[in-house]
């Protein structure tokens, strides 16, 4: 698709960028449909925009969500120092998938952020560290229902998360203990790499 063909960058224009240069662009493509999107409402500012990519066809599978990050590159003119972000879980999908996934990813330039078992175990690291080794994603959401004393993933309630970004982003990184896997083996989340740069 040639450049003219292409739509307009979808930056807010209400948010009155920094003069004389848009703002940066962050595109998160991710598997849920609404936690992530409700957390991320949370970021964005005069130098940079958040824009997360969500599953209209309740499709999930990280070869999907890739296809829609691809679409929405090929659609739109985007700048040199916008990103492109892929948000999966480990949870469902087994290694072989997510390797070609992530391979293909890294072909298109897109940076990965993956959570295992899933997002939840960042929201949860907003509070406490995780000592499990291995923890399935519905437990990891029973933990959120007694660590925020009642947890709905569709009706995220972000003012209980804005105040222990930092934290979590520490947390993060602890359990990050090989930062050249591109997802974690065992329990973590790499959400921080793009968390440290949008807030």
């Amino acid at each position: 698709m040639a450049l003219t063909s292409r739509k307009k960058r979808p930056i807010d224009r209400q948010s009155k960028p920094v003069p004389h240069r848009d703002a940066r662009l962050f595109i998160i493509a991710t598997e849920g449909s609404k936690t992530e999107k409700q957390y991320f409402s949370m970021f964005g500012n005069k130098r940079c925009q958040v824009r997360v990519i969500t599953n209209e066809d309740n499709k999930s599978a990280p070869a999907y969500i890739l296809k829609q990050l691809k679409k929405f590159k090929n659609d739109y003119q985007l700048k040199g120092d916008d990103e492109l972000w892929l948000m999966v879980d480990v949870d469902r999908w087994g290694n072989k998938h997510l390797a070609s996934v992530a391979s293909q990813a890294e072909h298109s330039k897109f940076k990965l952020a993956v959570s295992n078992p899933c997002f939840e175990v960042w929201l949860y690291l907003h509070y406490d560290n995780l000592k499990e080794q291995v923890i399935t994603a519905g437990d990891m959401k029973k933990k959120l229902q007694i660590i925020l004393d009642g947890y709905n993933s569709s009706k995220l309630d972000t003012s209980k998360f804005v105040e222990h970004i930092d934290e979590a982003i520490i947390r993060a990184k602890k359990l990050d203990v090989n930062q050249d896997e591109r997802w974690p083996s065992s329990i973590g989340t790499h959400v921080y790499k793009i968390v440290e740069k949008v807030k």
